[in-house]
């Protein structure tokens, strides 16, 4: 669905006085200090409006994240201006937030733009369409520019490293313990959706085709049996990488929970699997108070692993129908779960790895975003284990250090 910029101003205009008025060009007022809300580490969107964080707003505190309605002259925006929208707010721009140096790497991180204000950074009072660094707008002052859904990523996700950027980590971190485009067997746990394989065509680029033990939402259903079988599968003398999670999508317009598929004019549930188990919850959470809520069906011969989704995802349900935005956190609930199952798989499994190779895990959560854009992974756990399933090297706990 495609929104017209005037359609877009006015949806902004109203998310910032609460009644519909039309666009205009305001002319500012007399400037005072304390008239006027200053914006520090702030961004220009390619829509013209400015997401950044607050110093003295009337009703704000200091520090929390609003998206400005677009500006009436968006290229004037600089450090130390004063700025005016189009619906007659004003503001003092401080200092802005360079981006230059995380998108060149790949990561995406919330930085000091989004401290403290959460998942509602990129959506309170406008529309985040385009997050471009040094406070440029779209086409001026150059920079490399990010797009809608790599702000988003930036809010929900941060600390994603796009597949270019996340085959560097594991190169960086893996080579000195042996691991080699000729030695290495890749083992996947992913969704099956069609959505996931270019992460695994990447892990394929570097490392050869991928042995594949996951299923519906990312749960490795091929359980201790196939792990064994993957690891009588590596080249002798050689080492596995099992890189597993949970995926999500992020469509064009920035919403979680869904991505814009090949071919279909409308986005679609992504996972769709993962939504479908948290409909379960929803619909159980709307049981009126002494009723018996409904049990989880026995499990399907024909639909196996989604009734096993379900009943993986049940124990997180209070959670998210608590969360701030369950989309979000729903993948990081199951990315929970499906690191319970992946751990008691390895330490089940480990013993069949021959020699003296090493079992590298990879675990969070796959991102997906429209075409043109490079998926994302959120690493959340990266270790690296013997055949007896004692942790060599914690990578995770390094970084953090």
């Amino acid at each position: 669905m495609k929104f017209s910029l005037k359609c877009l101003i006015a949806a902004a205009a109203i998310s910032q006085t609460g009644a519909f008025q039309a666009p205009h060009v305001h002319t500012a007022r007399p400037f005072t200090k304390l008239s006027v809300t200053t914006l520090e580490d702030w961004q220009l969107l390619d829509n013209g409006s400015v997401v950044g964080s607050v110093r003295g707003h009337p009703e704000l505190n200091d520090g929390d994240v609003i998206t400005t309605s677009p500006l009436a002259n968006p290229r004037d925006a600089s450090a130390a201006s004063r700025v005016a929208t189009m619906t007659g707010s004003e503001y003092l721009l401080g200092n802005p937030m360079p981006r230059q140096a995380a998108v060149a790497e790949g990561t995406l991180t919330r930085g000091a733009v989004i401290r403290g204000a959460g998942i509602a950074a990129l959506t309170a009072g406008g529309f985040a369409l385009g997050l471009v660094s040094g406070g440029s707008l779209g086409g001026i002052a150059g920079g490399p520019q990010m797009t809608v859904p790599e702000a988003k990523i930036a809010v929900a996700f941060p600390g994603a490293k796009n597949n270019a950027a996340l085959l560097k980590l594991i190169a960086g971190e893996l080579t000195d313990f042996g691991y080699g485009a000729k030695n290495t067997l890749v083992a996947t746990s992913l969704c099956c959706d069609e959505v996931n394989r270019p992460l695994e065509k990447a892990l394929a680029s570097a490392y050869d085709e991928p042995f594949v033990m996951g299923g519906l939402a990312g749960f490795p259903f091929g359980g201790v049996t196939s792990f064994g079988a993957m690891a009588h599968h590596i080249p002798d003398g050689g080492n596995c990488l099992v890189v597993y999670g949970p995926h999500v999508g992020v469509d064009q317009y920035g919403s979680v929970g869904t991505v814009n598929r090949r071919g279909r004019a409308k986005g679609g549930a992504c996972c769709g699997s993962a939504a479908a188990a948290l409909a379960k919850i929803r619909k159980g959470a709307m049981v009126p108070p002494g009723e018996a809520k409904a049990t989880l069906p026995a499990t399907d011969s024909l639909d196996a692993q989604q009734a096993y989704v379900d009943s993986q995802l049940a124990p997180y349900g209070e959670r998210l129908l608590n969360a701030d935005d369950r989309n979000v956190d729903l993948p990081y609930a199951l990315y929970d779960a499906q690191k319970k199952m992946m751990d008691s798989i390895v330490a089940k499994g480990a013993g069949a790895i021959e020699g003296d190779g090493n079992i590298a895990i990879l675990g969070g959560i796959q991102i997906n975003t429209p075409e043109g854009i490079s998926d994302y992974f959120l690493p959340l756990s990266f270790e690296l284990r013997d055949k007896t399933g004692k942790t060599v090297k914690n990578f995770m706990e390094e970084k953090s250090a």
